[in-house]
């Protein structure tokens, strides 16, 4: 069994973030992730509101944070990434296993972000990558001559039913409101492509044989139903938290996010989460910020494990002494 001082399960911002707080207080990091580094905003489209990145291509921003976590000092902090999904964590044991190999770690940090939320209507489930998908981005190039239905009503579906049209014959898009949620701007961009808009709508079925053929759509003020015939169908009506792997490790839970204290931890010694899946704003600021919230406190805790065995390190780890830990000890114990 490889053994590390922290495991991050999770590449996406605030997992990354972390990470390089861990790596450069000296404690060997490595992030496990099973998909795609960068989580969701690898896949986003223009980023628009973080700090310090102009509007652009949400994969080059967190292609800077990956180079920046993984190369060595002096252009990263060199913590190590590997392609693995974890299957199941022994939050007790602090043990991480992979579908390739087991790990033990001194501390863990959960950072699984979210996932696409599911509509849950029939024939969902049976035509994913057959017709229907989550991430437009990724698919774009299967719309090619297609009648592709987008389901949203926020950002990401606006992008989605503007990359859409580049590819598609025909767009269609449909929200259950009568007015989107998206920023103005963008909204504005979508008006301007001359997109058909559904508003007050629902994707009630979708239907075919071994691809879409065509959904039930259902008017939600008069109730009216109507079948459309399309080929695609892209949903974006927004994330959920990617939790089970915590809940089947018996972490406390508040609502739907896993419960932490004021320094990230959860109910399990040595276990801490940080990112969307602790209930911060769906930002890639606010993801960072905890991700790097939950790096410092690691960092904190792994100092005070030393001191505790009366190993005393040069230098400073999260800006403290090691002094000033035994201090902290200390009025803990009075």
């Amino acid at each position: 069994m490889e053994r590390k001082d922290v495991i991050i399960v999770g590449g996406g911002p605030a997992g990354l973030s972390a990470a390089i707080f861990t790596q450069l207080d000296g404690w060997s990091t490595l992030i496990l992730e099973g998909n795609w580094i960068g989580g969701q905003v690898a896949i986003a489209y223009t980023v628009m509101n973080y700090p310090g990145f102009p509007p652009g291509d949400g994969a080059i921003l967190m292609k800077n944070l990956e180079k920046q976590v993984v190369s060595p000092l002096p252009k990263g902090v060199g913590a190590e990434i590997r392609n693995e999904m974890v299957t199941e964590l022994n939050a007790n044991e602090r043990i991480v296993t992979t579908e390739k190999n087991q790990y033990s770690a001194k501390a863990i940090i959960l950072a699984t972000g979210s996932t696409m939320q599911k509509l849950g209507i029939p024939g969902e489930s049976k035509f994913v990558n057959r017709g229907v998908s989550y991430y437009a981005k990724r698919d774009y190039k299967k719309f090619t001559g297609k009648k592709v239905l987008v389901v949203g009503g926020g950002n990401t579906t606006v992008k989605s039913t503007i990359l859409a049209k580049g590819e598609a014959d025909e767009v269609t898009w449909i929200h259950r409101r009568e007015s989107m949620r998206a920023y103005p701007i963008m909204v504005k961009r979508l008006q301007k492509e001359g997109i058909n808009i559904l508003y007050n709508t629902e994707l009630k079925e979708i239907k075919g044989n071994d691809t879409v053929k065509e959904v039930l759509l259902m008017n939600n003020k008069t109730g009216e139903q109507k079948k459309m015939v399309v080929d695609w169908i892209v949903i974006c009506v927004g994330t959920e938290p990617n939790t089970e792997l915590a809940r089947r490790a018996g972490i406390d839970f508040n609502g739907k996010f896993i419960k932490i204290n004021g320094s990230m931890t959860t109910n399990k010694e040595g276990v801490f989460a940080c990112g969307e899946i602790t209930g911060c704003k769906e930002h890639i600021i606010t993801s960072a910020s905890s991700g790097a919230d939950a790096g410092m406190s690691v960092s904190e805790y792994l100092a005070l494990e030393k001191v505790k065995k009366g190993e005393i390190f040069e230098g400073a780890i999260n800006g403290k002494y090691a002094e000033e830990y035994l201090e902290m000890l200390k009025k803990k114990k009075g």
